[in-house]
């Protein structure tokens, strides 16, 4: 089985683990986390892209520091599929040293509009991309109960 396109999880399985969502971004990378245990989803934070190989082992410390199980990635499903590549050989690169991690990619078409959108809303208008993560995550999380 190919560890970048893993069998679907059941949702009781899902409720027991302790996922995190990722927007990706060439300049910002969205975090949202669901904690072990429950079945709600909260921004987490935005990491700011210095540099790939930072970003990765900022990426990788996080996942190993909430104990994440498994990582859902926002896939841009687009007819120009440069983009798709870039997060696939990002997300290679933070597994790299990680065991015990599943991975999962769903369509993140709309999410950063969507989360712009709600953003409009938020104080100190801060970049939307952790809640992009957020709906990329619940997506992802409604698809399997």
């Amino acid at each position: 089985m190919d560890p970048m396109h893993p069998a679907p999880p059941t949702w009781d399985e899902l409720l027991g683990q302790t996922l995190l969502g990722i927007d990706y971004g060439s300049r910002r990378i969205g975090v949202a986390i669901k904690p072990a245990g429950q079945d709600w989803v909260l921004p987490k934070t935005v990491i700011q892209v210095e540099s790939e190989p930072a970003a990765a082992a900022a990426l990788q410390e996080l996942i190993a520091r909430e104990k994440a199980e498994g990582v859902v990635v926002g896939l841009p499903e687009h007819p120009d599929t440069r983009q798709a590549r870039d997060v696939k050989r990002f997300c290679r690169r933070v597994r790299r040293d990680l065991t015990g991690v599943r991975w999962f990619f769903v369509d993140e078409r709309f999410t950063t509009e969507a989360a712009h959108s709600i953003s409009i809303d938020r104080p100190r208008r801060r970049p939307s991309d952790d809640l992009a993560a957020t709906l990329i995550l619940e997506t992802f999380l409604q698809r399997c109960r």
